[in-house]
Protein backbone atom coordinates (compact mmCIF):
# COMPACT_ATOMS: atom_id res chain seq x y z
CA UNK A 1 0.00 0.00 0.00
CA UNK A 2 1.19 3.43 -0.66
CA UNK A 3 1.82 5.79 2.14
CA UNK A 4 -2.04 7.80 1.79
CA UNK A 5 -3.13 4.35 1.62
CA UNK A 6 -1.26 3.29 5.38
CA UNK A 7 -1.97 6.85 7.08
CA UNK A 8 -6.08 5.71 6.45
CA UNK A 9 -5.51 2.83 8.07
CA UNK A 10 -3.72 3.89 11.23
CA UNK A 11 -6.23 6.57 11.41
CA UNK A 12 -9.25 4.11 11.11
CA UNK A 13 -7.28 1.65 14.17
CA UNK A 14 -6.72 4.99 16.01
CA UNK A 15 -10.12 5.60 15.79
CA UNK A 16 -11.42 2.07 16.45
CA UNK A 17 -9.12 2.14 19.59
CA UNK A 18 -10.51 5.35 21.04
CA UNK A 19 -13.95 4.25 20.60
CA UNK A 20 -13.71 1.58 22.72
CA UNK A 21 -11.59 3.27 25.54
CA UNK A 22 -14.55 5.82 25.50
CA UNK A 23 -17.17 2.77 25.70
CA UNK A 24 -14.84 1.03 28.47
CA UNK A 25 -13.89 4.11 30.29
CA UNK A 26 -17.11 6.35 29.89
CA UNK A 27 -17.97 6.76 33.96
CA UNK A 28 -14.17 7.76 34.64
CA UNK A 29 -13.97 10.35 31.09
CA UNK A 30 -17.25 11.79 32.48
CA UNK A 31 -15.81 12.16 35.41
CA UNK A 32 -12.80 13.99 34.22
CA UNK A 33 -14.53 15.86 32.38
CA UNK A 34 -16.86 17.63 35.16
CA UNK A 35 -13.29 17.66 37.08
CA UNK A 36 -11.98 19.77 34.51
CA UNK A 37 -15.23 21.87 34.17
CA UNK A 38 -14.82 23.02 37.72
CA UNK A 39 -11.51 24.13 37.38
CA UNK A 40 -12.69 25.97 34.23
CA UNK A 41 -15.80 27.59 36.22
CA UNK A 42 -14.27 30.82 36.80
CA UNK A 43 -12.99 31.05 33.18
CA UNK A 44 -16.64 29.96 31.75
CA UNK A 45 -18.22 32.77 34.13
CA UNK A 46 -15.56 35.02 33.13
CA UNK A 47 -16.32 34.92 29.41
CA UNK A 48 -20.47 35.18 29.97
CA UNK A 49 -20.19 38.24 31.92
CA UNK A 50 -17.49 39.50 29.54
CA UNK A 51 -20.33 38.35 26.81
CA UNK A 52 -23.07 40.18 28.34
CA UNK A 53 -21.63 43.30 29.32
CA UNK A 54 -20.09 43.81 25.75
CA UNK A 55 -22.75 45.73 24.00
CA UNK A 56 -22.87 48.38 27.03
CA UNK A 57 -18.81 48.82 27.11
CA UNK A 58 -18.69 49.04 23.24
CA UNK A 59 -21.42 51.64 23.14
CA UNK A 60 -19.82 53.45 26.34
CA UNK A 61 -16.38 53.56 24.66
CA UNK A 62 -17.86 54.77 21.34
CA UNK A 63 -19.28 57.76 23.18
CA UNK A 64 -15.60 58.25 25.41
CA UNK A 65 -13.74 58.16 22.09
CA UNK A 66 -16.44 60.42 19.98
CA UNK A 67 -17.37 63.18 22.58
CA UNK A 68 -14.56 63.32 25.01
CA UNK A 69 -11.78 62.93 22.24
CA UNK A 70 -9.64 60.22 24.67
CA UNK A 71 -7.25 57.95 22.97
CA UNK A 72 -8.54 54.50 22.65
CA UNK A 73 -6.63 52.79 25.41
CA UNK A 74 -8.29 55.50 28.26
CA UNK A 75 -11.47 55.64 26.58
CA UNK A 76 -11.66 51.35 27.03
CA UNK A 77 -10.45 52.06 30.58
CA UNK A 78 -13.45 54.69 31.30
CA UNK A 79 -15.99 52.34 29.86
CA UNK A 80 -14.68 49.07 31.54
CA UNK A 81 -15.22 51.32 34.99
CA UNK A 82 -18.06 52.81 33.99
CA UNK A 83 -20.11 49.51 32.63
CA UNK A 84 -18.55 47.46 35.83
CA UNK A 85 -20.29 50.03 38.14
CA UNK A 86 -23.58 50.36 36.30
CA UNK A 87 -23.92 46.60 36.75
CA UNK A 88 -22.97 46.59 40.52
CA UNK A 89 -25.10 49.56 40.69
CA UNK A 90 -28.12 47.59 39.59
CA UNK A 91 -27.14 44.96 41.49
CA UNK A 92 -27.24 46.66 44.79
CA UNK A 93 -30.04 48.71 43.94
CA UNK A 94 -31.96 45.51 43.39
CA UNK A 95 -30.75 43.91 46.35
CA UNK A 96 -31.25 46.93 48.42
CA UNK A 97 -34.90 47.21 47.78
CA UNK A 98 -35.91 43.12 47.98
CA UNK A 99 -33.62 42.41 50.88
CA UNK A 100 -34.77 45.03 53.65
CA UNK A 101 -38.86 44.25 52.58
CA UNK A 102 -38.30 40.43 52.73
CA UNK A 103 -36.55 40.02 56.29
CA UNK A 104 -38.77 43.27 57.41
CA UNK A 105 -42.20 40.82 56.58
CA UNK A 106 -40.32 37.96 57.75
CA UNK A 107 -39.95 39.22 61.32
CA UNK A 108 -43.49 40.49 61.02
CA UNK A 109 -44.79 37.55 60.41
CA UNK A 110 -42.83 35.95 62.80
CA UNK A 111 -43.93 38.14 65.71
CA UNK A 112 -47.73 37.66 64.42
CA UNK A 113 -47.98 34.32 63.43
CA UNK A 114 -50.59 33.14 65.50
CA UNK A 115 -52.74 36.36 64.02
CA UNK A 116 -51.95 35.56 60.71
CA UNK A 117 -53.78 31.38 61.45
CA UNK A 118 -56.25 32.81 63.65
CA UNK A 119 -57.45 35.05 60.90
CA UNK A 120 -57.48 32.46 58.06
CA UNK A 121 -59.71 30.03 60.88
CA UNK A 122 -62.50 32.49 60.32
CA UNK A 123 -61.96 32.78 56.62
CA UNK A 124 -62.13 29.19 56.56
CA UNK A 125 -65.27 28.83 59.22
CA UNK A 126 -66.81 31.33 57.08
CA UNK A 127 -66.28 29.52 54.02
CA UNK A 128 -67.16 26.37 55.41
CA UNK A 129 -70.17 27.81 56.67
CA UNK A 130 -71.33 29.41 53.22
CA UNK A 131 -70.95 26.03 51.31
CA UNK A 132 -72.45 23.47 54.29
CA UNK A 133 -69.36 21.86 54.89
CA UNK A 134 -67.47 20.57 58.39
CA UNK A 135 -65.45 22.61 60.43
CA UNK A 136 -61.47 22.81 59.58
CA UNK A 137 -60.16 22.94 62.96
CA UNK A 138 -56.51 24.88 62.90
CA UNK A 139 -55.91 24.57 66.62
CA UNK A 140 -53.01 22.22 66.17
CA UNK A 141 -51.74 24.12 63.94
CA UNK A 142 -51.30 27.49 65.47
CA UNK A 143 -50.23 24.80 68.98
CA UNK A 144 -47.10 23.63 66.76
CA UNK A 145 -46.39 27.37 65.84
CA UNK A 146 -46.25 29.20 68.61
CA UNK A 147 -43.91 25.69 70.18
CA UNK A 148 -41.71 26.23 67.25
CA UNK A 149 -41.57 29.66 67.31
CA UNK A 150 -40.62 29.99 70.77
CA UNK A 151 -37.86 26.92 70.55
CA UNK A 152 -36.06 28.77 67.23
CA UNK A 153 -33.54 30.35 69.58
CA UNK A 154 -32.69 26.81 70.76
CA UNK A 155 -32.99 25.30 67.96
CA UNK A 156 -30.33 27.41 66.66
CA UNK A 157 -27.46 25.42 68.02
CA UNK A 158 -28.32 22.19 66.40
CA UNK A 159 -27.92 24.55 62.73
CA UNK A 160 -24.69 25.60 63.52
CA UNK A 161 -22.89 22.79 61.69
CA UNK A 162 -25.02 23.61 58.56
CA UNK A 163 -24.58 27.51 59.42
CA UNK A 164 -21.07 26.45 59.09
CA UNK A 165 -20.93 24.88 55.78
CA UNK A 166 -23.39 27.54 54.03
CA UNK A 167 -21.03 30.46 55.11
CA UNK A 168 -17.65 28.04 53.69
CA UNK A 169 -19.78 27.62 50.33
CA UNK A 170 -20.77 31.44 50.14
CA UNK A 171 -16.78 32.36 50.62
CA UNK A 172 -16.29 30.15 47.74
CA UNK A 173 -18.44 31.38 45.52
CA UNK A 174 -17.17 34.95 46.45
CA UNK A 175 -13.95 33.78 45.39
CA UNK A 176 -15.35 32.30 42.47
CA UNK A 177 -17.17 35.26 41.39
CA UNK A 178 -13.94 37.72 42.58
CA UNK A 179 -12.27 35.44 40.18
CA UNK A 180 -14.43 35.76 37.37
CA UNK A 181 -15.40 39.12 37.64
CA UNK A 182 -11.52 39.84 37.12
CA UNK A 183 -11.17 37.38 34.21
CA UNK A 184 -14.28 39.00 32.69
CA UNK A 185 -12.06 42.85 32.36
CA UNK A 186 -9.11 40.86 30.96
CA UNK A 187 -11.56 39.28 28.39
CA UNK A 188 -13.35 42.26 27.86
CA UNK A 189 -9.92 44.87 27.64
CA UNK A 190 -8.29 42.61 25.42
CA UNK A 191 -11.01 40.51 23.08
CA UNK A 192 -9.01 42.09 19.84
CA UNK A 193 -5.77 40.61 20.70
CA UNK A 194 -7.17 37.30 22.34
CA UNK A 195 -9.39 36.89 19.03
CA UNK A 196 -6.15 37.33 16.54
CA UNK A 197 -4.22 34.80 18.86
CA UNK A 198 -7.36 32.60 18.38
CA UNK A 199 -7.45 32.78 14.08
CA UNK A 200 -3.51 32.34 13.93
CA UNK A 201 -3.41 28.91 15.94
CA UNK A 202 -6.66 28.20 13.95
CA UNK A 203 -4.94 29.28 10.41
CA UNK A 204 -1.63 27.03 11.53
CA UNK A 205 -3.27 24.28 13.36
CA UNK A 206 -6.21 23.26 10.89
CA UNK A 207 -6.59 22.43 7.57
CA UNK A 208 -7.09 24.74 4.72
CA UNK A 209 -10.28 23.18 4.14
CA UNK A 210 -12.08 23.75 7.61
CA UNK A 211 -10.77 27.30 8.29
CA UNK A 212 -14.03 28.88 5.89
CA UNK A 213 -16.89 26.76 7.17
CA UNK A 214 -15.75 26.69 10.66
CA UNK A 215 -15.18 31.11 10.93
CA UNK A 216 -18.80 30.83 9.79
CA UNK A 217 -19.96 28.76 12.12
CA UNK A 218 -18.41 31.12 14.94
CA UNK A 219 -20.02 33.92 13.40
CA UNK A 220 -23.37 32.36 13.72
CA UNK A 221 -22.42 31.16 17.27
CA UNK A 222 -21.75 34.67 17.86
CA UNK A 223 -24.50 36.37 16.44
CA UNK A 224 -26.96 33.91 17.84
CA UNK A 225 -26.22 34.60 21.38
CA UNK A 226 -25.82 38.64 20.79
CA UNK A 227 -29.46 38.63 19.66
CA UNK A 228 -30.72 36.28 22.27
CA UNK A 229 -29.41 38.15 25.33
CA UNK A 230 -30.73 41.17 23.84
CA UNK A 231 -33.90 39.78 23.27
CA UNK A 232 -34.31 38.52 26.89
CA UNK A 233 -33.58 41.60 27.72
CA UNK A 234 -36.23 43.20 26.03
CA UNK A 235 -38.44 40.57 26.96
CA UNK A 236 -37.75 40.79 30.67
CA UNK A 237 -38.52 44.86 30.64
CA UNK A 238 -41.81 43.95 28.86
CA UNK A 239 -42.86 41.57 30.99
CA UNK A 240 -41.60 43.67 34.13
CA UNK A 241 -43.81 47.07 32.87
CA UNK A 242 -46.68 44.66 32.46
CA UNK A 243 -46.60 43.29 35.95
CA UNK A 244 -46.21 46.80 37.19
CA UNK A 245 -49.15 47.90 35.07
CA UNK A 246 -51.62 44.78 36.15
CA UNK A 247 -50.03 45.12 40.40
CA UNK A 248 -51.14 48.96 39.58
CA UNK A 249 -54.42 48.18 38.59
CA UNK A 250 -55.32 45.09 40.70
CA UNK A 251 -53.98 48.24 44.06
CA UNK A 252 -51.57 45.17 44.96
CA UNK A 253 -48.80 46.49 47.13
CA UNK A 254 -45.47 46.46 46.52
CA UNK A 255 -46.00 46.95 43.14
CA UNK A 256 -42.59 48.52 41.93
CA UNK A 257 -39.74 46.09 43.69
CA UNK A 258 -42.24 42.80 42.76
CA UNK A 259 -41.97 44.06 39.39
CA UNK A 260 -38.28 44.98 39.04
CA UNK A 261 -37.94 41.54 40.72
CA UNK A 262 -40.45 39.43 38.05
CA UNK A 263 -38.51 41.41 35.06
CA UNK A 264 -34.85 40.83 36.55
CA UNK A 265 -35.84 36.74 37.40
CA UNK A 266 -37.82 36.43 33.73
CA UNK A 267 -33.88 36.55 32.09
CA UNK A 268 -34.50 32.64 32.95
CA UNK A 269 -36.40 31.75 30.37
CA UNK A 270 -40.48 30.05 31.27
CA UNK A 271 -39.65 29.56 34.88
CA UNK A 272 -38.04 32.36 35.90
CA UNK A 273 -41.00 34.83 36.36
CA UNK A 274 -42.24 32.21 38.75
CA UNK A 275 -39.21 32.72 40.81
CA UNK A 276 -39.82 36.59 40.86
CA UNK A 277 -43.07 35.75 42.00
CA UNK A 278 -42.35 33.91 44.45
CA UNK A 279 -41.46 36.62 46.00
CA UNK A 280 -44.36 38.56 45.48
CA UNK A 281 -46.88 35.83 46.62
CA UNK A 282 -44.32 35.83 49.96
CA UNK A 283 -44.43 39.82 50.73
CA UNK A 284 -47.96 39.71 49.92
CA UNK A 285 -48.92 36.85 51.93
CA UNK A 286 -47.56 39.14 54.78
CA UNK A 287 -50.08 41.79 54.25
CA UNK A 288 -53.19 39.95 53.33
CA UNK A 289 -53.66 36.27 51.75
CA UNK A 290 -56.64 37.41 49.81
CA UNK A 291 -53.96 39.87 48.06
CA UNK A 292 -51.36 37.38 47.84
CA UNK A 293 -53.85 35.01 45.92
CA UNK A 294 -55.27 37.86 43.86
CA UNK A 295 -51.46 38.27 42.51
CA UNK A 296 -50.75 34.38 42.12
CA UNK A 297 -53.63 34.23 40.06
CA UNK A 298 -52.76 37.39 37.59
CA UNK A 299 -49.12 36.27 37.70
CA UNK A 300 -49.97 32.50 36.24
CA UNK A 301 -52.43 34.33 33.28
CA UNK A 302 -49.76 36.81 32.63
CA UNK A 303 -46.92 34.07 32.49
CA UNK A 304 -48.67 32.26 30.03
CA UNK A 305 -49.72 34.95 27.66
CA UNK A 306 -45.87 36.07 28.24
CA UNK A 307 -44.50 32.29 27.45
CA UNK A 308 -46.79 31.52 24.69
CA UNK A 309 -47.43 34.68 23.01
CA UNK A 310 -45.15 37.29 23.98
CA UNK A 311 -41.59 35.61 23.94
CA UNK A 312 -41.81 33.29 20.70
CA UNK A 313 -42.26 36.92 19.12
CA UNK A 314 -39.73 38.85 20.63
CA UNK A 315 -37.21 36.73 21.24
CA UNK A 316 -37.98 34.73 18.38
CA UNK A 317 -38.08 37.36 16.08
CA UNK A 318 -34.62 39.04 17.49
CA UNK A 319 -32.59 35.89 16.59
CA UNK A 320 -34.71 34.46 13.68
CA UNK A 321 -36.13 31.62 15.35
CA UNK A 322 -39.89 30.66 14.25
CA UNK A 323 -42.19 31.08 17.48
CA UNK A 324 -43.16 27.36 17.06
CA UNK A 325 -39.52 26.29 17.38
CA UNK A 326 -38.75 28.37 20.72
CA UNK A 327 -41.74 26.61 22.59
CA UNK A 328 -40.44 23.65 21.29
CA UNK A 329 -36.51 24.40 22.28
CA UNK A 330 -37.44 25.04 25.78
CA UNK A 331 -39.79 22.36 26.39
CA UNK A 332 -37.23 20.27 24.89
CA UNK A 333 -34.54 21.04 26.39
CA UNK A 334 -35.69 22.06 29.80
CA UNK A 335 -36.69 18.56 29.77
CA UNK A 336 -33.74 17.18 29.21
CA UNK A 337 -31.33 19.44 31.20
CA UNK A 338 -33.72 21.98 33.55
CA UNK A 339 -32.69 25.44 34.19
CA UNK A 340 -29.12 24.98 31.73
CA UNK A 341 -31.68 23.13 29.20
CA UNK A 342 -33.98 26.36 29.11
CA UNK A 343 -31.46 29.23 29.43
CA UNK A 344 -29.39 27.54 26.08
CA UNK A 345 -32.27 25.11 24.42
CA UNK A 346 -33.24 28.44 22.28
CA UNK A 347 -29.85 29.90 21.13
CA UNK A 348 -28.47 26.17 20.51
CA UNK A 349 -31.77 24.87 18.50
CA UNK A 350 -31.23 28.31 16.56
CA UNK A 351 -27.45 27.46 15.46
CA UNK A 352 -28.82 24.10 14.45
CA UNK A 353 -31.98 25.80 12.59
CA UNK A 354 -29.47 28.83 10.46
CA UNK A 355 -26.83 25.92 10.13
CA UNK A 356 -29.62 23.72 8.49
CA UNK A 357 -30.77 26.55 6.59
CA UNK A 358 -27.72 27.46 5.27
CA UNK A 359 -26.87 23.79 3.84
CA UNK A 360 -30.49 23.33 2.15
CA UNK A 361 -29.71 26.20 0.00
CA UNK A 362 -26.61 25.71 -0.85
CA UNK A 363 -27.44 21.81 -1.75
CA UNK A 364 -30.83 23.49 -3.23
CA UNK A 365 -28.61 25.93 -5.67
CA UNK A 366 -26.58 22.66 -7.02
CA UNK A 367 -29.26 20.92 -7.83
CA UNK A 368 -30.31 20.66 -11.58
CA UNK A 369 -33.30 22.69 -12.69
CA UNK A 370 -36.39 21.33 -12.59
CA UNK A 371 -35.76 19.14 -9.48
Amino acid sequence: MDAKNWKYVLWTIAYAIGLVLVVLRIEDILRAAGLLLGLLRPLVFGIVIAFVLDHPFERLRGWFLRKLRLPARRAAAYAIVAVYLLAFGLLAALVGIVAPEVVRNLLRFAGSADLYLRDLQDALNRLTAALGLSRIDLSEVMALVDRYMGSLTSALGDFLPQIVEVTASVVSALATAFVSLALSVYIMSGKEKLLAQLRRCLRVYLPAGWQGPLGRVAAIVYEVFDNYVAGQCKEAVILGSLCFAGMTVLRLDYAGMVSVVVGVTALVPILGAYIGGAVGVLLLLFISPAKALLFLVFLVVLQQVEGNVIYPRVVGRKIGLPGMWVLLAITVGGGLWGIWGMLLGVPLATIFYQLLRQDVRSREARLPPGE
